[in-house]
C-alpha cells in the first residue's frame, strides 16, 4: 500500500471557502479527541462541521490530510505564540526573553492530552515529521537572537548553543508533563521550576537582571 496524499486538494481563497476550511479543521481536532485517530472518519469529521462529505473533499483527499493540516496549524501557531511572546518581551533584561520563552513554550502545548499524543505520533506518518523538527529549530532561532544582545552574561560562551540546549529542555518537559502529569500543564509551579532550570543554565548564579543603562526596579522591602 502507497503513502497516502496528505496535500490539500486546493488552497481557500475567499473568506466564505477559508472559513469553511477552519471549521473542518476545527473539527478535526474534536473529533479525534472524542474518537481517537483509528476510528475518526471524514464523514464524523463533516458531520462535526457542519459540513457535506463533498464540501471536505473539495479540500482534502483523505483522513490524514487533515491530520496533516492540523499538525500544520499547531507548529504555525506555536512559532507564533513564542514570536509575539519574545518581541513583548523587555529588551534591556536579559532574563526577560527566558521567561517570555518558557511561559510562550510551555503554553503552547495546552493542548487536550489526546490530541497531543495523536498528533506527535501521526506527524511523521502523515509527513510532517520535517514541519516539527523545522519548528523547533526556528523556535531555539527566535530565543537565539533574543539572546545575542547578553551574550556576554551568558555562561555559555556560544549563544546558538545555549538556545538549543533551552529549547529541546522546555520542549521535552512539555511533552513529558502532558504525557504523564497533565495536572502540572498550565501551572504556575511548572514554569517557575522550567525557567529556574533555563535561568540557572544560561546565567548561572547571582546573574544581573538587566544590561542595559535603564536602572532596574527596586524590590519593595
Amino acid at each position: 500500500m502507497g503513502t497516502p496524499e496528505t496535500n490539500p486538494r486546493k488552497s481557500p481563497r475567499q473568506a466564505r471557502s477559508r472559513a469553511l476550511v477552519d471549521a473542518i479543521v476545527e473539527a478535526t481536532s474534536r473529533v479525534l479527541v472524542a474518537r481517537g485517530y483509528d476510528d475518526t472518519t471524514t464523514i464524523a469529521v463533516a458531520a462535526r462541521a457542519g459540513v457535506s462529505v463533498g464540501s471536505l473533499y473539495q479540500y482534502f483527499p483523505n483522513k490524514e490530510a487533515l491530520v496533516a493540516a492540523l499538525v500544520e496549524r499547531h507548529v504555525a501557531a506555536f512559532v507564533a505564540r513564542v514570536e509575539g511572546a519574545l518581541a513583548a518581551a523587555d529588551p534591556a533584561d536579559p532574563e526577560a526573553a527566558v521567561r517570555a520563552f518558557v511561559r510562550a513554550g510551555l503554553d503552547g502545548q495546552r493542548v487536550p492530552p489526546a490530541l497531543h499524543k495523536i498528533l506527535t505520533e501521526q506527524a511523521p506518518r502523515v509527513g510532517r515529521d520535517a514541519e516539527v523538527m523545522e519548528t523547533r529549530s526556528a523556535l531555539a532561532a527566535l530565543l537565539a537572537r533574543s539572546l545575542a544582545p547578553h551574550r556576554a552574561h551568558l555562561a555559555v560562551p556560544d549563544v546558538q548553543r545555549a538556545a538549543f540546549v533551552v529549547e529541546t529542555a522546555v520542549e521535552a518537559l512539555a511533552h513529558r508533563a502532558v504525557a504523564e502529569q497533565p495536572e502540572l500543564v498550565g501551572t504556575a509551579q511548572l514554569e517557575a521550576e522550567a525557567t529556574a532550570l533555563a535561568l540557572g543554565y544560561l546565567f548561572g548564579p547571582g546573574a544581573p537582571r538587566r544590561t542595559s543603562a535603564a536602572p532596574a526596579r527596586r524590590r519593595a522591602r
